[in-house]
């Protein structure tokens, strides 16, 4: 394992809370969609992961010579470090099912907050958003003007200034709110943007794809950790072979779910 990778050590926090036990859950089923791909694992727990097709110029073939149906969460585990994006979005669901699991085993470690990512932002900030979140960029413009979008894919009529992603170095450690995308975990740059925080007042981890076990997270600087919660693993694994984003996600089978780090 990576030892400085927080995806490296929230599976490390994860084999040792759940043992053995990881050996005995198992693969319920697997859909990648086209903007998520969804696991199912024993007990029905359902996480989510950015399907990260524009990571690939050719076709994003999976390279395994058996079904994924029926695997170890053990063995899955490993797949969230692999070189390969598709299936680490595959290995980042499986964290993010187990860290539902394991929140229900062990509520009184996980203290949600009723935070919203407008909470944390103030008049004049300088913010920067890693990954075109739509809906909050008008908010946001409400808020502050200062603001800058970093972004891998051409955003058709941006409504604020929008940079390549490539420009990270130079934008986010001149910000003092920065908003990174969860889906930076499945595509292996997290650790590199976080590293880039500046003296950033708050860093806010963002989506469906963020695994809902802030610890590593919060050791690592981030100050508020914001996904979701499956509640309904089977209209999620629909959702998700129809191609469904992140709308349908919270209007039909889960809940925002945020968690802020103790000052």
């Amino acid at each position: 394992m990576e030892e400085y990778s927080v995806v490296a050590a929230l599976i490390n926090e994860l084999r040792q809370n759940l043992g053995s036990a990881l050996e005995e859950i198992k693969v319920e089923d697997v859909r990648i969609g086209l903007a998520y791909t969804g696991v199912l694992i024993s007990g029905n727990y359902g996480g989510v992961a950015c399907t990260p097709l524009y990571e690939f110029s050719g076709c994003p073939a999976l390279g395994f010579t058996e079904t994924i149906k029926g695997k170890t969460a053990d063995k899955m585990l490993e797949l969230a470090l692999s070189e390969n994006p598709l299936e680490a979005a595959v290995g980042i669901a499986t964290v993010n099912a187990l860290s539902q699991m394991l929140r229900e085993l062990e509520p009184e470690n996980f203290t949600v907050s009723n935070v919203d990512v407008l909470d944390l932002i103030k008049p004049g900030d300088r913010v920067a958003m890693v990954g075109y979140f739509g809906p909050l960029v008008p908010k946001i413009l409400k808020i502050t003007e200062k603001f800058t979008v970093l972004e891998k894919r051409e955003i058709e009529s941006p409504e604020t200034r929008t940079l390549s992603s490539e420009k990270a170095r130079e934008v986010l450690p001149q910000s003092d709110v920065i908003i990174i995308s969860a889906s930076t975990l499945a595509n292996r740059t997290f650790d590199e943007l976080l590293s880039l925080r500046g003296t950033a007042r708050e860093v806010i981890l963002l989506g469906p794809s963020a695994p809902l076990y802030p610890t590593p997270f919060f050791e690592r600087g981030i100050t508020a950790l914001m996904g979701t919660r499956i509640l309904d693993p089977m209209i999620m694994l629909t959702l998700v072979s129809e191609a469904g984003g992140t709308k349908k996600l919270h209007q039909c089978c889960g809940a925002k779910v945020a968690f802020r780090r103790s000052k």
